[in-house]
């Protein structure tokens, strides 16, 4: 099995096994990137065993799969990644509580890693450049607009392709690094790491405001 962009949810059983809370935080990071269950566990805080009966329930329902094993120390390692970027349910088997629900906590979720990146950032992360007022080196703004479902849409298009032209993806990044050839590693003196977070949602309730 490949990763895929999208993976379409074909039973009910699958959205349970995707609903739990803990799961859904393992799976936000397996879609980033593979990881072992030791590492998911030290991540998380959680026990091995633990971790482990959670993966082999995403495992069972297809929605995560082991990409590598490699030894260490004689011990076996199971890499696993998710099989898809994003996870849509079948029309069948809408409305789903429970994952609307799982929605919302992926959310909530990446509002919390984005503080913790906030509050372990070192200080020069949000200085001021004195001397250049126009080159900006971070951003922090809410916005709140009206727009059709399809403008939405093509602006979340067009800000995938913005992101490929500008930037490079972390872990094909890291990739990059590895290779030890001279040419690969020309000119990559100047490249910085960015933290990037974006969210956006349909939303009519006016009575928050946004300054």
């Amino acid at each position: 099995m490949t990763v895929t962009s999208v993976y379409k949810i074909q039973t009910h059983e699958q959205l349970k096994a995707i609903a739990d809370p803990l799961r859904t935080k393992m799976l936000m990071n397996l879609v980033k990137q593979e990881y072992t269950g030791q590492q998911l566990a030290e991540m998380l805080g959680i026990t091995r065993n633990n971790i482990y009966f959670h993966l082999k329930e995403l495992e069972k329902h297809q929605v995560i799969q082991i990409v590598r094993k490699e030894e260490k120390n004689g011990i076996v390692q199971k890499y696993y990644r998710a099989v898809a970027s994003r996870f849509i349910p079948e029309d069948y088997l809408l409305p789903s509580m429970d994952l609307i629900e799982t929605s919302r906590q992926v959310f909530m979720e990446t509002i919390e890693v984005s503080r913790t990146k906030i509050e372990c950032a070192p200080a020069a992360s949000f200085a001021l450049n004195s001397s250049n007022l126009e080159q900006r080196k971070n951003i922090a703004s809410t916005y709140q607009m009206i727009a059709t479902e399809e403008n939405f849409h093509a602006f979340v298009e067009e800000f995938k392709h913005l992101l490929d032209k500008h930037f490079t993806k972390h872990g094909e990044y890291e990739k990059y690094e590895k290779q030890e050839t001279n040419e690969a590693n020309e000119g990559n003196e100047d490249q910085k790491s960015y933290y990037l977070s974006l969210i956006a949602f349909q939303d009519d309730n006016e009575d928050i405001a946004i300054q």
